[in-house]
């Protein structure tokens, strides 16, 4: 046999009732939100047509104050974030991490504005914070191998062999790939001191001939 219904407690009752009328007032302020969002990106847009609907056979309003406003402000807001040769620094706690965080905040720099478009992502960043009311910015922490490809001409010996050693310490992150040694003709001039024997031959040439 089936076991009878549990009542529900009072508590229970409140806080899914709750949650149910948070979950109501969320889906209207989202739609709301999206709304003004449209509306905001047409007034960017200089579209005045849901205030002002154009009749047929005539010109329409056209306001770029919202473009207008936007822009003007996109300058000085980037000045104060990206003004300067640190977007992020990052203060020592004490006299012995001065260092350390100087460190730290020159990698940071260096991985923001140097390894990703930090300018731009800022840029978009306000922008949409103007425009839309939300600036969201996606970060993550990606792991890749990326491989390079080096050719060397004219080397010597020596310096084919600190090449070498070189390749041998990088526990593999080196190879060589192809060695070609390249061995053309050689022609040697060796002086040797005159004994007189080339002008005997020739003597004894001429009297064989003649």
């Amino acid at each position: 046999m089936a076991g009878k219904p549990q009542k529900m407690d009072v508590l229970t009752l409140k806080a899914l009732l709750a949650a149910e009328r948070t979950n109501a007032l969320a889906a209207m302020s989202a739609a709301q939100l999206m709304d003004e969002r449209s509306r905001a990106m047409d007034y960017y847009l200089g579209q005045m047509d849901q205030d002002m609907p154009v009749p047929a056979g005539r010109s329409k309003a056209v306001s770029t104050d919202v473009s207008d406003t936007i822009e003007g402000l996109m300058p000085s807001l980037m000045d104060i974030f990206a003004g300067s040769d640190e977007v992020v620094r990052f203060d020592p706690v004490g006299p012995e991490d001065e260092e350390a965080a100087q460190q730290e905040t020159d990698y940071v720099n260096h991985v923001f504005m140097q390894q990703n478009p930090g300018f731009m992502t800022l840029y978009a960043f306000i922008k949409d914070s103007l425009l839309s009311k939300t600036g969201i910015v996606k970060v993550w922490w990606e792991e890749r191998e990326q491989e390079s490809r080096e050719t060397y001409y004219d080397l010597t010996e020596d310096q084919f062999m600190i090449l070498l050693h070189e390749v041998e310490q990088s526990d593999g992150a080196l190879r060589i790939i192809e060695h070609t040694i390249h061995n053309g003709p050689v022609t040697e001039e060796i002086d040797q001191p005159d004994t007189g024997e080339d002008e005997l031959a020739r003597e004894d040439a001429s009297e064989a001939t003649s």
